[in-house]
């Protein structure tokens, strides 16, 4: 299975974050990444490591748009000029204290602050902004635009898009629990908006450098593959969840602990809107007594269910969190204690009536267990491989 990496993605280093009122080291650390990697890098005959390409901002620009992204490209250097301190750009107000107020006027009276800039387009006290933020957002959304690319081109069962920043709590304009890009989101519309022959058009050596003005011409594909998320990281996936929820192109499952963050979204009530109605799947578990056995049935019974089968998907994407093993620092279901139930996730997600005999993209997300990461993530591949 080839794996897409980018070295850039380390470069996102927040030094310290604010949870449940104390301040300590930033969990979404550059760590995580280096942990799976290293032990990919030990199955050299079941893995192949391969560099992200660069595919430009076009691709990111079908999900987020152009105010939210230059946001994110200009904030830290605006914050930094303006003599605030470097390693705390970061907001303390936020634009829902007002909800009567038309969005874009809110939008226009927050842009004149950096303050309030950073209210209106983040969400909660985990998105910090550093020096190099930015250019490891970008390489994390370059490799999994990579993946999905490889996955189209070379016909293969599966692919890794080992990601970071993770991506599932950002909506299309506002940044949240370590997420800033939706890589999910961007692979969906790349896959269902562009031919092989736009991705090979637009495909660039990637540099690091971000030209965030490149862009080329593209004609949309007229083909709308039908995408079906798998979402199975400890905390619900609200951006995704928003982005596609009247979507009847892009079916969302997602199964969670609850009552936690993101507090607010991913009750089994939340099942799409408009068109979308029907197309959204919430599986909130109790976090204190889920065990491996429950969490593998109640995937199971996600994958087989009638609707998911008669949605029959052309491409399946799982967010890969690998945070709902009972050690997590900040997340964890305290019943799943077998690595092995890992593997058992992967054989289902490649045996499953609604996901067999189509092609996977498994795309990183949470998981902060920094010395089980790595097994847990080739768990969950070669059990995809071996089923």
């Amino acid at each position: 299975m080839q794996v897409v990496y980018c070295e850039d993605e380390l470069l996102h280093n927040p030094p310290m974050e604010l949870t449940r009122g104390e301040w300590k080291p930033y969990v979404e650390s550059p760590k995580r990444l280096e942990a799976i990697k290293q032990v990919i890098d030990q199955y050299p005959s079941d893995f192949e490591v391969i560099q992200a390409n660069d595919y430009s901002l076009k691709p990111i620009l079908e999900v987020h748009p152009s105010d939210y992204i230059q946001f994110l490209t200009d904030i830290y250097h605006q914050w930094t000029q303006a003599g605030y301190p470097p390693d705390a750009c970061v907001a303390d107000t936020f634009a829902s204290i007002t909800r009567t107020v038309n969005r874009d006027v809110v939008k226009q009276t927050a842009n004149s602050s950096l303050s309030g800039k950073l209210g209106f387009y983040t969400s909660d006290l985990s998105v910090m902004f550093m020096k190099d933020t930015w250019k490891a957002v970008y390489a994390s959304a370059q490799v999994v635009l990579t993946a999905a690319h490889q996955l189209l081109l070379t016909s293969a069962p599966a692919i890794y898009a080992l990601c970071r920043p993770p991506g599932h709590h950002a909506s299309d304009a506002v940044a949240a629990g370590y997420c800033y890009i939706n890589n999910v989101a961007v692979a969906t519309r790349f896959i269902q908006n562009y031919t092989l022959e736009d991705m090979n058009k637009i495909k660039r050596i990637y540099n690091g450098n971000n030209d965030v003005n490149r862009t080329e011409n593209i004609d949309k594909s007229n083909e709308k593959k039908k995408v079906l998320i798998v979402d199975i990281d400890y905390h619900h996936g609200n951006g995704t969840q928003e982005i596609f929820y009247d979507d009847p192109t892009v079916f969302y499952i997602s199964l969670h602990g609850h009552p936690d963050y993101p507090y607010f979204t991913g009750s089994a009530q939340e099942t799409g809107s408009g068109q979308g109605l029907g197309y959204t799947m919430n599986i909130p578990l109790l976090s204190t007594s889920t065990t491996d056995t429950i969490y593998l049935d109640s995937l199971n019974h996600a994958l087989e269910d009638e609707r998911v089968v008669r949605f029959n998907a052309d491409i399946v994407i799982v967010s890969l969190g690998l945070d709902t093993w009972h050690e997590d620092p900040i997340a964890g279901m305290k019943g799943l204690q077998d690595p092995n139930t890992y593997k058992a996730i992967g054989a289902l997600i490649k045996s499953s009536n609604g996901t067999k005999n189509r092609p996977v993209l498994f795309v990183q997300e949470g998981g902060y267990t920094i010395d089980k990461l790595g097994q847990l993530a080739v768990n969950v591949l070669k059990g995809f491989m071996e089923q």
